[in-house]
């Protein structure tokens, strides 16, 4: 497959393993195969039943063929069609130990958008790190890679030597953003100055170590507000955390919600957003969190450190109960104040200059078209 004529429109097909449920990179893979579809023809070939799925403008082509070993014979077949006009765009890790199996020689042509790869995630499972190190040398032989951040492009670079370009997940950003609009209807200070009862934290994130909630449930005993706390995300680790936090004895105060296909409503429900992860790639529910103008706690390490508090209002702390107890303290105290308005007002102007759609949109032309 050669790079396509740039006076055509192109023909983009993403590969991916899954699209349901969405998370934070199914969420950003249909939120650019949507807007690039408004000039190209794009197909997405998932690997695992999405079950019913309306994505506008965007075929949704199902592989899966109840095994594994069938699902990658029909991506096999499916891409020995392809022609100088269709760009393959290979999802991730997942999606490239896939192509791996079934069609190695197609990476040669392929653009890669890593969005997983962080030093930390490497550290988190032997099964990722295995699959990271064969795919990410295949990311050498590959047309362009695309990284989601800072943190993801210099984790390829200095492990395996591949160069990427860091291109933004689109954002679905309003002219104005939903917090903006609900202060002119609700009046000055932020939620907690005008809440009776326990302050309302949230935690948004599948519940794995990498997330850190243990350290948030021991910081729960720490505070010195009445509160109560939402759980959205389900995970493999939340049965560990409800006994934990029994055995502190706050889980009589503690909801768990599992997955929530839209958390927007909690998030302007609640007082403070609680992100005590280790590690993220992106950060997804802290640019959420700022859209309703939802201050945060977050853990200080990459990423998380970028994005706040010039871009995401909020207190950084370090990773510990103690640590995290505190700063949950003092970003209620912040931001119940009468300067919360400004201070959200001005992100929301930060924000839309570092991930507005127009440039997002012309860096993946360039890359599209090699």
């Amino acid at each position: 497959m050669s790079r396509p004529d740039p006076s055509r429109p192109l023909r983009v097909i993403f590969l991916a393993t899954v699209l349901t449920p969405r998370m934070g990179m199914e969420n950003a893979l249909l939120r650019v195969a949507t807007a690039l579809a408004q000039g190209h023809e794009v197909e997405i070939l998932v690997l695992h039943d999405p079950g019913p799925l309306n994505v506008p403008g965007v075929t949704v082509t199902p592989l899966d063929a109840g095994s594994e070993r069938a699902s990658r014979r029909a991506l096999r077949q499916r891409l020995r069609s392809t022609t100088r006009q269709e760009v393959l765009v290979v999802t991730g890790v997942w999606a490239g130990a896939q192509l791996l199996l079934a069609a190695p020689w197609m990476f040669h042509d392929a653009v890669a958008w890593e969005h997983s790869v962080t030093p930390h995630r490497l550290t988190t499972g032997r099964r990722f790190r295995l699959r990271a190190e064969s795919v990410a040398r295949c990311y050498r032989r590959c047309a362009a890679v695309v990284s989601v951040s800072p943190v993801v492009a210099s984790t390829l670079r200095d492990r395996w030597g591949v160069e990427s370009v860091v291109v933004p997940n689109l954002l679905d950003l309003p002219e104005q953003s939903p917090g903006a609009r609900r202060h002119v209807r609700a009046g000055a200070g932020g939620p907690a100055a005008r809440r009776s009862g326990p302050v309302q934290l949230l935690a948004v994130g599948e519940a794995k170590p990498v997330k850190n909630y243990d350290v948030l449930i021991r910081a729960l005993p720490l505070l010195r507000v009445p509160w109560e706390l939402r759980m959205v995300g389900g995970g493999s680790q939340e049965a560990d955390l409800r006994v934990l936090a029994a055995s502190l004895g706050v889980a009589d105060r503690i909801r768990w919600l599992g997955h929530v296909d839209d958390p927007a409503p909690l998030m302007a429900d609640s007082d403070l957003l609680v992100h005590p992860s280790a590690s993220e790639t992106f950060g997804y529910a802290l640019l959420e969190a700022a859209e309703q103008w939802l201050p945060v706690v977050a853990t200080d390490a990459p990423v998380m450190d970028s994005l706040v508090p010039d871009l995401v209002p909020g207190v950084l702390a370090e990773a510990g109960p103690q640590s995290l107890a505190a700063a949950i303290g003092a970003g209620l105290h912040q931001f119940a104040g009468p300067d919360t308005s400004s201070t959200f007002r001005g992100a929301d102007q930060r924000r839309r200059r570092a991930y507005g759609a127009r440039p997002t949109l012309a860096a993946w032309e360039e890359v599209l078209r090699g």
